[in-house]
């Protein structure tokens, strides 16, 4: 017997952010930024204490998480926010800001020049999402 997976979301929640956006540059993206973090002294402290962050486990699930958001091929499924709630603690909105202005310094090396407002948007929207989620009472 053989079986067929059929796609039954509506066109736009299965469709990738931008057509010219593939899996390698969401995969270059991730590792971009993750350095990007590593490096931030802020940041970096933050995914090493209070995330007690294993930076290639981290980079593997961002991979997922973001290959889901921007190519929508549902490769991740979880609840991501439940461990970042812990590091709300220690961030302010400028560190949200500032986790943000990485990404798009890593969109800008990484993402095709045409899907970069695109990838944009969705990242913008997807920090806003935790962003609440994060700080809610």
């Amino acid at each position: 017997m053989t079986y067929h997976n059929f796609d039954i979301r509506p066109h736009d929640e299965c469709t990738p952010v931008h057509p010219d956006l593939t899996h390698t540059q969401v995969r270059s993206l991730v590792a971009a930024h993750s350095q990007k973090l590593r490096q931030n002294e802020k940041l970096g402290a933050v995914y090493q204490t209070s995330m007690r962050c294993d930076w290639e486990d981290y980079e593997s699930q961002a991979v997922r998480f973001w290959c889901s958001a921007l190519m929508k091929d549902q490769s991740y499924s979880g609840r991501p926010v439940n461990k970042y709630r812990e590091a709300a603690k220690q961030l302010s909105r400028d560190d949200i800001a500032n986790w943000l202005e990485l990404f798009e310094d890593a969109v800008e090396s990484c993402v095709t020049a045409t899907a970069r407002t695109n990838t944009m948007k969705c990242a913008t929207q997807v920090v806003d999402c935790f962003h609440m989620a994060m700080f809610r009472a």
